[in-house]
Formats: C-alpha cells, structure tokens, sequence
C-alpha cells in the first residue's frame, strides 16, 4: 500500500534520476565483476587450475553481457 503512495508522487523529473543512478551503479557492478572475474581466471592460470579459469572467464562474460544490456536500455522519457 505504501509503495502504490510512493510510486504516485514520484515526478517524472525524479523517475529519471533514479533509472540514471540505477544505470550508473550496474555499469560499476559490472565492471567490478568483470575486473574480479579477469583476476580469477589469471590466479587460476598461475597454479594451472583449469576450474579457476572457466569460472574466471564465465564471470567475465557474464558481467560483459550484463554491462552491454544495460547500455542498450532505452531511457524514460
């Protein structure tokens, strides 16, 4: 009930700032992710661990993929 409150008195004006926040803090995610998953699949190379390096490379595509979705979001207008 609170939340149908809330979303009513939103102005557009603010609806876009959110989404653009929003934006801004899943590039960072998923550039972190990608920097994280890039630093696995390396450790795992160093002590030969072919499991490091899949879950490495897995991380890092999958927070390529997340990161490319998001910059194909289209914007409120």
């Amino acid at each position: 009930m609170k939340l149908d409150r809330l979303r009513e008195n939103i102005t557009p004006e603010r609806r876009k700032m959110i989404n653009s926040k929003l934006h801004v803090l899943l590039a960072t995610v998923g550039t972190l992710a990608s920097v994280v998953g890039i630093c696995i699949a390396i450790d795992g190379g160093l002590e030969f661990n072919r499991t490091k390096v899949f879950v490495g490379v897995g991380l890092t595509v999958v927070s390529t993929i997340v990161y490319i979705a998001m910059l194909f979001t289209p914007a409120e207008e």
